[in-house]
């Protein structure tokens, strides 16, 4: 169950995955506008939109 979600408007998606990436987040899901990554898995969520 989830139990904490946060979603941040990006301007460049692929930078950003990186940076998350390198903080040690994995990716869960990312589609061409959308990624999420699991911060505690199940339990809390970051999602990353792209606005152009």
């Amino acid at each position: 169950m989830i139990e904490f979600e946060v979603h941040l408007p990006v301007k460049n998606l692929d930078v950003s995955l990186e940076f998350y990436k390198k903080l040690g987040l994995e990716l869960a899901w990312r589609d061409e506008d959308t990624a999420f990554f699991g911060i505690e898995k199940g339990k809390s969520w970051l999602g990353l939109w792209f606005f152009h």
